[in-house]
């Protein structure tokens, strides 16, 4: 297997993986493919760990955005005084952050597993 050595195909492939694993997996397959980007990957640990938070993030908000203004508008709210939060649209950047914080850890410890 060649490494990885731009940060765009590595934001892609994570992307691209990300959603269609997501399709038949549990959650927390995100973790494992960031642990595999940051095996698979010769870019610095810092532009992995950066990479794989944004297309992580960027895929949860965009599936948290779809499903709120397709079906579930009614649910937002709800979350919202179940999470205590003030805002129902600080939602979103909860998603965010528990999909996107483990999985650039995870890239982070993948990049750390390669004696190099």
């Amino acid at each position: 297997m060649l490494p990885i050595r731009s940060v765009p195909l590595l934001f892609v492939i994570v992307l691209i993986s990300a959603l269609l694993l997501q399709l038949f997996l549990p959650w927390w397959i995100v973790v494992v493919i960031g642990l595999l980007a940051g095996m698979g990957s010769s870019i610095p640990t810092w532009k992995k760990g950066l990479t794989v938070f944004a297309a992580i993030g960027l895929l949860w908000l965009g599936a948290a955005l779809f499903i709120t203004f397709t079906e579930s508008a009614v649910l937002l709210p709800r979350i919202a005084a179940l999470l205590q939060l003030p805002s129902p649209w600080m939602v979103f950047g909860v998603t965010v952050l528990i999909g996107a914080v483990p999985s650039s850890l995870a890239a982070v410890g993948g990049s750390w597993l390669i004696i190099r």
